[in-house]
């Protein structure tokens, strides 16, 4: 249910070397829009586990600056860039029965580990004699924990709530080359609203806001500013196993870089926004879902314009019988 947002900002800036022993000025966060699907965050139509792995492929091939102009030179000196990217994840989810404490809610709890790699190559003019920069990095993310999530059934409404953080324990420190976490806890407040326009809920309007806080970054003196975002979107089952979904979503800088070791001009805040469309279908009803998406980043300020292809895959282990009839079942003949 909980997606991490690809940092390409560290292939770039940091696999490249920005500046010894400096903290790079473009600090993305964990969570971007679009990484999660419309119903991920939707009231779970059981108790149990869940399993999901997603699997991430980002690109890119230029980087805007605060006025939202691609950067294709420093002067008369040309540049290119060329990065790619890729995360997998597997998220496990458990989903109390519903509790009488909560009012028939459900609590939830979500760890997710991650695998990432990245990689860039460049062309700055003549600078290296005519060579590029070609450098790759790959090894396991920072953690994600959700300890607590609450979820509720209301009519045609869910409204589902939590708290997560996320440890930096992935490899980082400060001017090294090969980083492939962020280096600073972050913690996230975030909440998912959804209509159901009809009986069935065959069709679903989703809108999500996350807050983003964030810690000092190991080994320097620098504090990332918060970051705020908001999803929303649209999903239509049009039979028993076969969905589609339209996406959008923004995110801003909200907050200020603090520290003393900021070198660079914070009033300088990124922003994105982002568009995508994906299907889904069961492959073994209530039990294994797959589901395809495509996504692309416009209206970009200080931030890389990003194309991403999402495959994931939830698995839903049958310990004990059902409980209900399905969401799923519930969508038949809408």
């Amino acid at each position: 249910m909980k997606k991490h947002y690809l940092l390409l900002l560290l292939s770039f800036f940091t696999i490249v070397g920005f500046s010894q022993n400096l903290v790079s000025p473009f600090q993305s966060g964990y969570y971007g829009p679009g990484n999660l699907g419309v119903r991920d965050l939707a009231h779970p139509i059981k108790s149990g586990l869940f399993v999901s792995d997603y699997n991430i492929f980002v690109s890119s091939d230029r980087f805007k600056n605060i006025e939202g102009d691609v950067i294709d030179g420093f002067g008369p000196v040309p540049f290119k860039i060329d990065i790619s990217a890729y995360i997998n994840t597997l998220m496990f989810t458990y989903a109390s029965e519903k509790l009488e404490v909560l009012g028939g809610g459900r609590y939830m709890a979500i760890i997710a580990p991650s695998f990432r790699t990245a990689g860039i190559e460049t062309a700055l003019g003549r600078i290296h004699h005519d060579k590029g920069i070609d450098a790759r990095a790959a090894g396991f993310g920072d953690l994600a924990i959700a300890p607590a999530y609450f979820s509720w059934e209301l009519g045609k409404f869910d409204i589902t709530a939590g708290y997560m953080f996320v440890a930096p324990t992935g490899r980082y420190n400060t001017g090294a080359d090969d980083n492939i976490g962020l280096g600073y806890w972050s913690h996230l407040i975030q909440s998912a609203f959804y209509f159901y326009p009809l009986p069935q809920k065959a069709t679903a309007i989703m809108v999500m806001p996350t807050y983003e806080f964030h810690g000092k970054i190991k080994d320097a003196r620098v504090t990332p500013g918060s970051r705020l975002s908001m999803e929303y979107g649209v999903s239509q089952y049009f039979s028993p196993r076969f969905d589609l979904a339209l996406q959008g979503g923004h995110i801003w800088q909200v907050g200020d870089d603090s520290g003393i070791g900021v070198y660079w001009d914070k009033s300088h805040k990124d922003k994105s926004n982002m568009f995508s469309i994906g299907a889904g279908y069961w492959l073994l009803p209530e039990m294994l879902y797959a589901n395809l998406k495509w996504a692309k980043t416009y209206g970009e300020r200080q931030n890389f314009a990003l194309n991403t292809f999402e495959g994931q895959i939830v698995f839903v282990p049958q310990f004990k019988k059902k409980e209900s009839k399905s969401r799923i079942d519930q969508t038949i003949n809408q």
